[in-house]
């Protein structure tokens, strides 16, 4: 079980495809969306530098989900302070 809410920035997360991306933050209020997290990837096989958001629980979508194709988050690995 994924829980993002226990992220901190710089943090990195694995997708089921095993992207590389990176924590940056809770979704900003302004934002408006239904997703709870900000997310960038960190690979260039997956688009370095983009940023996409995931629900707490580490899926892209928040209700239609491609396992296929969906970068949904399966590892969290806490940055060492």
């Amino acid at each position: 079980m994924i829980d993002l809410n226990i992220c901190e920035e710089g943090d990195i997360l694995i997708s089921l495809h095993g992207a590389k991306l990176e924590y940056v933050s809770k979704t900003p209020w302004k934002h408006y969306t239904y997703l709870d997290h900000v997310v960038k990837y960190i690979d260039k096989e997956f688009g370095e530098n983009n940023y996409g958001t995931r629900t707490s629980d580490g899926f892209v979508f928040a209700k239609n989900r491609i396992a296929e194709t969906d970068h949904d988050i399966v590892e969290i690995i806490h940055k060492t302070k």
